[in-house]
């Protein structure tokens, strides 16, 4: 894998051959740590061989910012710690409460700490402080997990127009340097007049005017070069200048920097012009172009190259390599933020196509990432229907099952009734599993409303279950099976003689239209009017043409995500999704149908949100510590491991985990401060079969998705130290076939029968 950045190397790779400078790369095998890409220096794409890390986003303490007690500061100047993958935008705004700013800040602040330090960035502040490692080194990364900034408390800064060396930054304002000196030295240096302004938002203003500068067809390009070729820069083809700043002071020479863009047409006319003039170059380091860099201004074509592989998305191929890595699709990016990784970021997959990668992990599809893009890059649709064309990716863990003898009763009642209604499919799929209680309330509102509906609805339905409507085939890229599996729902439609189909969830109905030339209707559309309070409408919904209050991305079924865990969190909202229901812990627009009648007949603890949050915590904390008391009885049992193999051993070890897990999470329970409420929200579902099976589903998935490692490494070290270990299991104590089963206990000990008994006993004792 190789990652691009935000260099016009980068662009400029979309129309050379690769074979043709592959020989100047960098191919040994080693690590290199990434933040979010946005450099503009080209040093990214030198690694041909590289296995890429991300910057940490938090200290090993769990803080992104703290004050560095060993090097001496002052009143004025302060040194802090930070986390080399925090974005300078995050950093303000960590500092912004003491006051204190960087000496030394890039003008675009979506680039990570770590990435500025280790190409020796400049930027605002550079006019008295130059580069990072100038004169004097400013900032210091200590290690791949540790940064160190000097940082000044100038909140305020005057704007004058005349050279000063106490100035932060010289910046050229139609065509005269206006320049940045902290109101700090003004009564020292005797200046008078001038404006006073707040720093943070001098920085901010200088972010915005290059953000609002990015579109379509062009990139950033950036020129670092002396006073005495300014003149030159007007010359370059296209170019449109945003801002240009002075470095002096702490620099080896005088320096101008412009920051504008230039059309990506221009590439070959632009490569030229560097070419011919050396003295300016595309980066703002004061470094010397590496051998690759100047074989790829030398390799730049007139057109786009159009890999092989990729004939088949060509179109969106040359659509999406317009991508900038401008980074701001990465705040919204759900696979970013639970992994940290660029590589499976959009600006991180362009890349990889960029080299000619044709594998690629499944996607979640987010639309949102493609709403913030400033050059709009079709993100989800490549992510979803390009990529998985050309790439064999994993299929999504969906689970459907088959409705429960209740639900199925329903159905017979709404037949009974509205014998003469037309009849619709009801197709059920995931929602069985994900979002049951919604199911069950839909059929209700059918019931009851049956009579009351417009004429292009029809409460006559039947229900088509344990079923996948071919989602997971469409988004694995297999389009197929996905189109042999709504052929045939197509085809149970007409065989029944059924007039549409409703879907209960967005992506079913949006791969029903896309494959079938025929338009389903999604649920919501029946029971809208009596929906109450704030929707979350999800990435697949909104495709559909559907908005709500919340947009943001549930992660389809993915409880972990390339080893990163899925984040349990509750939301104050009702959700179109089965999935988003399931994920959010929260009630569907159907499921609330279904809940006013079951407040109506139940007392619902109250801040049940809250209550069921406190379950999964204690239940996780009930695992591991189940874990750790089974640890005398797992050493003896590791004897049987020779006996009848790695399987016996789990099939004898894993009741040990279970019956502790119980005890333990019924103790704790009981134990509660919030016993009470406890009670009543386990009354409110133990005797509802639908709502008490959602629930079951809920812990058990919320815990098998967490990462044990960490206690099952001390499980590990404890058992090689247990009495009960016989001494010539030794090493098989210390193996990785023993966490291997130790993971697999883990999991086999979480059931929805031993959490039921846990919660009929903490209800009626």
């Amino acid at each position: 894998m190789v990652v691009t950045d935000a260099s016009l190397f980068s662009r400029a790779l979309t129309t050379v051959e690769i074979k043709k400078i592959e020989k100047y790369m960098d191919k040994a095998q080693q690590q290199v740590v990434v933040g979010r890409g946005t450099s503009v220096t080209g040093e990214l794409i030198r690694y041909a061989n590289a296995k890429y890390t991300s910057s940490p986003r938090v200290l090993g303490n769990g803080n992104k910012v703290e004050e560095n007690k060993d090097q001496n500061g002052s009143t004025v100047y302060k040194y802090f710690n930070v986390a080399p993958g925090l974005s300078f935008e995050e950093l303000l705004a960590e500092l912004k409460p003491s006051g204190f700013i960087p000496v030394l800040l890039p003008f675009y602040l979506k680039g990570t700490v770590g990435g500025f330090i280790s190409t020796n960035g400049s930027g605002f502040g550079s006019y008295k402080f130059g580069f990072v490692r100038g004169k004097k080194e400013v900032h210091k990364l200590v290690n791949t997990s540790l940064a160190v900034l000097m940082t000044a408390k100038y909140p305020e800064v005057i704007e004058v127009d005349k050279e000063n060396e106490y100035a932060w930054s010289a910046v050229l304002v139609d065509g005269k340097e206006r320049y940045y000196i902290p109101s700090f030295y003004t009564k020292f240096l005797g200046i008078e007049g001038g404006s006073t302004v707040d720093s943070y938002n001098v920085i901010s203003e200088f972010n915005t005017q290059i953000v609002r500068s990015f579109k379509r067809d062009y990139f950033p390009l950036i020129f670092l070069y002396p006073p005495t070729s300014r003149g030159k820069i007007s010359s370059v083809p296209n170019y449109e200048e945003t801002l240009t700043y002075v470095i002096n002071y702490n620099s080896p020479e005088k320096f101008f920097v412009s920051i504008g863009n230039a059309k990506f047409d221009d590439l070959e006319k632009i490569s030229d012009f560097l070419l011919k003039n050396k003295e300016i170059k595309p980066f703002p380091s004061n470094r010397e172009y590496t051998n690759l860099e100047l074989a790829i201004l030398r390799e730049v074509g007139r057109k786009t190259k159009v890999p092989k592989q990729y004939s088949k998305i060509s179109k969106l191929y040359t659509d999406s390599i317009k991508c900038i890595n401008c980074g701001l699709c990465l705040d919204s990016c759900l696979s970013f933020k639970l992994t940290n990784n660029l590589l499976f970021s959009p600006p991180g997959r362009i890349g990889r196509m960029i080299f000619e990668e044709t594998s690629f992990e499944t996607c979640f599809g987010c639309a949102k990432d493609e709403e913030v893009c400033p050059v709009n890059i079709p993100i989800s649709e490549l992510m979803t229907e390009g990529l998985n064309r050309i790439s064999a990716t994993s299929r999504p863990p969906i689970e459907v099952s088959n409705v429960t003898s209740d639900i199925a009763s329903l159905e017979k009642k709404l037949n009974e009734r509205y014998r003469n209604r037309p009849l619709f499919l009801l197709f059920v799929g995931c929602a069985a599993k994900y979002d049951p209680i919604g199911l069950r309330g839909f059929l209700q509102f059918l019931l009851d409303n049956g009579d009351k509906l417009p004429a292009q609805f029809s409460p006559r339905v039947r229900l088509v279950d344990g079923r996948c409507c071919g989602f997971d085939d469409y988004l694995s890229g297999n389009e197929e099976g996905a189109r042999q599996k709504i052929m045939s729902l197509v085809q149970d439609k007409n065989n029944s003689g059924a007039i549409n189909v409703y879907f209960l969830c967005p992506e079913g109905l949006y791969v029903y239209n896309k494959f079938s030339d025929q338009k389903g209707i999604l649920a919501y559309e029946v029971i809208k009017d009596k929906v109450q309070g704030k929707i979350h409408a999800g990435c697949w919904a909104k495709k559909l043409g559907v908005k709500g209050d919340d947009d943001e991305c549930a992660g389809l079924s993915f409880t972990t995500y390339q080893g990163s865990p899925f984040p349990y969190y509750k939301k104050q909202v009702t959700t179109l999704c089965p999935f988003s229901t399931w994920k959010f812990g929260t009630i569907s627009v159907y499921g609330q149908l279904y809940m006013e009648n079951v407040s109506r007949q139940t007392e619902v603890a109250e801040n049940a949100a809250d209550i069921e949050k406190e379950i999964l915590d204690t239940a996780l904390l009930s695992i591991k510590d189940a874990l750790l008391r089974s640890v005398d009885e797992i050493a003896e049992k590791l004897g049987l491991w020779s006996l009848g193999g790695e399987q016996y051993f789990i099939t004898i070890a894993f009741p040990t985990v279970s019956k502790n897990f119980s005890e333990l999470f019924r103790s704790n329970l009981k134990n509660s401060n919030n016993k009470n409420q406890i009670v009543k929200y386990l009354d409110s579902i133990i005797n509802d079969p639908i709502m008490l099976e959602s629930k079951l589903t809920l812990v058990t998935d919320y815990l098998k998705s967490q990462n044990y490692d960490d206690v099952i490494n001390e499980v590990q070290v404890k058992v090689q130290s247990s009495p009960r270990l016989e001494f010539s299991l030794t090493e098989l104590a210390k193996s990785e076939e023993l966490k291997k089963a130790l993971r697999e206990i883990t999991k086999k000990a979480i059931s929805a029968r031993t959490i039921e008994r846990v919660f009929k006993d903490v209800l009626y004792s």
